[in-house]
Order: structure tokens, then C-alpha cells, then sequence
């Protein structure tokens, strides 16, 4: 019997009561686990989501802003300007890569009836596995470096093995140097299908899951049972990692903030605190990233601006108690210590990016439904590393584009998904727009950084360090940081 003894004892208890259960008897009694464990393999690195677009628009542009600076240009505005300001057409010589790459297998879900909040506009179903996988190679570099594959829906694991199995999507990802995501409900992760998302070398899974709350759950649901459903396909998720031996998919949960789970916050820290792995630090298994609901027909379920407000600051402190608290538990050194929004840096919609107004400017913007209008930069950097189809093979910029929809890039079934971003790079100067008032904020985070990083190139060509000196990346800038998803 597997001891997870990863986990504490009362959660390992729970483990092992489900792990006891008829689902896991008839998979442990067969050949399931023994195939999982052969055909298990470690997820690739893949391209730094900060560090690409600054690489592209070095090799772009670098030359010319050098010689700015060559000629007595010293006004760090203007340099930034045009050092990060991709040009009207893709120059010769500088091949198309993406750091990321988000794919819709479908609208189709199994959360029948729907969440309450669930605003998706469906497409035709036109794009088959094999197009999915073309479209997964057309994106890798070639050289081993591949996106970051993000995997959303409707509910990506109705695809089944050809998502997961031997042959899947996940797999073929692999092949080319791409790590994966997975968004999911969690209701299809049965033990069968969690062994193989762990052996598929799935890099990280993000489960839909808004409170600890089972009445508040089924409510958000419409189905009785429905909060009990997802929380054992995460059991089952971390049976199959600590069968297998793995340490992934590290698990993340996506909290869709509304007025029925806000209050209930705190709480809901301590619950997923419990799931934890132990061992040495702190695991970033089981971390939280809430998400405002969104949508004009939400607008009942959206807090107020003073329930925003009230939320980050006397229920956020609440939360930072439960924190502090944990941290005691695990005996964590003092020196490593500190609140939730520096130590779960992506958990927060207001923290993990920098604001241009106050906490009360943002929560204005929130409670109307664009909690991403005040940490807008001037320009968009990122976007010509990234790339989103939808099921009817239509690309789309990035995933905010995906769900406004201004018009697409182009269609995978008609160009390869790099040169469809090669023939709309002149779009580029329009943006940030109209549509891009509800970007998510994972790409304005990286957005950010990527002007962070672009100011610390020029910095360094205006006052350059002695030879062998070099400059070292701290915080979310020094990794691969696919974790900003």
C-alpha cells in the first residue's frame, strides 16, 4: 500500500481511504500502473516566457538602438520606445518563436448543467487531433525548444487518450521540447486517466475549484455532488503522482472570485494548505490563483468596488494569518518567511502585477468587470511569442484576444501558426486596444517583465559593466517562469 507519507497525516489518511476504495483496487489489480510507470517521462524545459520576446526584439532592433546611443542618445523613454516596438513586418534572418502556445480542443464539457458564471461563445469543431498536432510541431523552434502548450476547452480531457495516452497531445508536445498545462474540471480525472496525465509528462494542471465550501460549490455547479466530484479527481491526481513517484503535474487551482466564495476566502487557504506535500520548503503544489469573474452577464456575481477593496485588505489579512500560520507549522526559517502575495506571487489579481492607480482605483475597475484596465502597458511586447486557436483552427494573438475576439491572426488550418504571425506582425502597433481591456493577467505580467528586462539591456549598453561582469536575474525574471500561467 502507497504510504503518502509526502502529505500530512490526516491528508494522508484520506489518501489512503480512497486509495483503498473499488476505483483504485480494480486499476492497481491490472496492468495500469505498470504501464504508467514504463512509458513515464520528466517534462521538458521549455522557452523563458520573460526572456524570448527581449531575445526577439534584441535581434531586431538592438543594432539600431546601439547606434542611438552611439550618436549621444541617452533618454531611456525614447530608447525603450524604439528597442520595444516590434517593426510593421518580420525582417529576414530572424526566425518566428513562440514561448507559448494556448489551444482550445473544444467548447463541449461534461459540467452538465454549467457553472453559473460559464460566458464561453462556442466555435465549429473543425480541427482533428492530427491538426492539433501539426499545429503543436509548426510552433516548436525545432532546435528541442518548444511553447508552453496550454490545453483548455469546454473540458480538454473529453479528447481522452488522444490527449493523455501514449499517442496523445501531451506526448507529441514533449517531442518537440514543449512542457504542457491542463485546465480542467477535474470530473474526468479518474484513476485511470490520472496515471496517465502523470506519465504523459503533463508539466502542470490547473483544476477549476472556487471554495471549500461543498454547498457553495454545488451552488456555483447546479449540481448536487458536483464539489465532492472535483475533490477526488485531485486526490486521485496526487495517489498517481506518489504511486508513479513523480513530481508531476504540480497541481494549481483556479478560483473564480464571486460574491457567494469571497467572505469564506480564508477558510478555503487553510483547506488547500492541508493538501500540501510536505518536505523540505514550502511545495508550490496546490497554489491558488483567483480570478475575477468576468462577463457582462456576471455582473450579480462581481463584488462592488468597496467589497474589492474590503476583500484585498481585512480578508486578505485574514488569509495572510492562515499563511503565517502554516509557516510556523512547517517551522519555515524566518528569513524565508513573508506574506502570500510574495510568496504565491501569480495567487493575487491586484498583486501579481503593478498598478498605475490605488487599490481603490483598481476595485472600480474590477467591480465593472476590468480588473485588467489600470496594469495595461503602453505597448504589447509579448504578443508575437505567443499564439491561440480556437476549435475551428482561427489564431488568434494571445488567449485575452481568444475570448474578445477583434478578428483573428489567421487560421492553422490555411497557414502554419508561425507564418500567420509573420503576415500580422503590423498589427502589433495597435496595441494595446479596445480588446485587450480584459487581458488576462498572466500575459500582463510577463508583458511587464518583458519592459523590465528591456530596460535593464539598455541600462547596461548605456553604462556598460567591466568585462566578465554580469548581470543577475533575481525574482520572476531568473526562471523558465511558466508558473505565471
Amino acid at each position: 500500500m502507497a504510504p503518502f507519507d509526502e502529505f500530512s497525516e490526516d491528508h494522508a489518511a484520506t489518501l489512503r481511504a480512497v486509495y483503498e476504495g473499488p476505483e483504485w483496487r480494480e486499476v492497481v489489480e491490472g496492468p495500469d500502473v505498470e504501464d504508467a510507470r514504463r512509458d513515464l517521462i520528466a517534462p521538458p524545459e521549455t522557452e523563458n516566457a520573460f526572456g524570448l520576446p527581449v531575445d526577439q526584439l534584441v535581434a531586431i532592433k538592438g543594432a539600431a538602438v546601439r547606434e542611438m546611443i552611439a550618436a549621444g542618445e541617452r533618454e531611456e523613454e525614447r530608447l525603450l520606445s524604439r528597442l520595444g516596438t516590434w517593426p510593421d513586418r518580420w525582417p529576414e534572418g530572424v526566425p518566428v518563436r513562440l514561448s507559448f502556445l494556448g489551444i482550445n480542443l473544444g467548447f463541449r464539457c461534461d459540467m452538465e448543467p454549467r457553472c453559473i458564471y460559464c460566458n464561453q461563445v462556442p466555435t465549429e469543431d473543425r480541427m482533428t487531433a492530427e491538426d492539433w498536432a501539426a499545429v503543436i510541431r509548426g510552433a516548436a523552434s525545432g532546435d528541442g525548444h518548444g511553447p508552453y502548450v496550454s490545453f483548455t476547452g469546454g473540458e480538454p480531457l473529453l479528447m481522452g487518450p488522444g490527449l493523455w495516452g501514449p499517442d496523445g497531445l501531451i506526448r507529441v508536445a514533449a517531442e518537440v521540447g514543449g512542457a504542457c498545462n491542463l485546465n480542467t474540471n477535474a470530473l474526468a480525472l479518474t484513476p485511470q486517466v490520472a496515471l496517465g496525465l502523470v506519465s504523459s509528462g503533463l508539466r502542470r494542471i490547473h483544476i477549476s475549484l472556487d471554495t471549500h465550501r461543498p454547498e457553495i460549490a454545488d451552488a456555483i455547479h447546479q449540481c448536487p455532488g458536483r464539489w465532492a466530484q472535483v475533490v477526488r479527481g485531485i486526490h486521485n491526481l496526487q495517489i498517481a503522482k506518489s504511486v508513479l513517484g513523480s513530481a508531476y503535474p504540480e497541481i494549481h487551482l483556479n478560483c473564480v472570485l464571486t460574491t457567494k466564495s469571497a467572505a469564506d476566502f480564508p477558510g478555503f487557504i487553510r483547506f488547500l494548505l492541508g493538501m500540501k506535500p510536505l518536505g523540505e520548503g514550502i511545495s508550490s503544489d496546490m497554489n491558488l490563483h483567483v480570478i475575477p469573474v468576468g462577463g457582462e452577464a456576471n455582473r450579480t456575481l462581481r463584488l462592488s468596488a468597496e467589497e474589492y477593496v474590503r476583500f484585498f485588505t481585512d480578508t486578505w489579512a485574514e488569509a495572510n494569518a492562515v499563511w503565517a500560520e502554516y509557516q510556523e507549522a512547517r517551522s519555515v526559517p524566518e528569513a524565508d518567511r513573508g506574506p502570500l502575495e510574495a510568496k504565491v506571487p501569480y495567487m493575487s489579481p491586484y498583486h501579481r502585477i503593478a498598478q498605475r492607480g490605488s487599490l481603490e482605483k483598481w476595485a472600480e475597475r474590477a467591480a465593472e468587470g476590468r480588473p485588467s484596465v489600470e496594469g495595461l502597458s503602453e505597448r504589447c511586447y509579448v504578443a508575437p511569442t505567443q499564439a491561440f486557436v480556437l476549435p475551428d483552427g482561427s489564431q488568434y494573438w494571445c488567449g485575452g484576444h481568444s475570448v474578445s475576439r477583434p478578428g483573428p491572426v489567421g487560421n492553422v488550418l490555411e497557414h502554419d501558426v508561425r507564418d500567420n504571425l509573420r503576415q500580422a506582425l503590423g498589427e502589433i502597433a495597435a496595441m494595446p486596444g479596445q480588446a485587450c481591456r480584459g487581458c488576462a493577467g498572466a500575459t500582463m505580467a510577463i508583458n511587464q517583465g518583458v519592459e523590465a528586462r528591456l530596460r535593464g539591456v539598455i541600462a547596461e549598453w548605456l553604462n556598460p559593466k567591466p568585462e566578465g561582469e554580469t548581470t543577475e536575474l533575481v525574482g520572476e525574471d531568473a526562471g523558465s517562469d511558466e508558473a505565471v500561467f
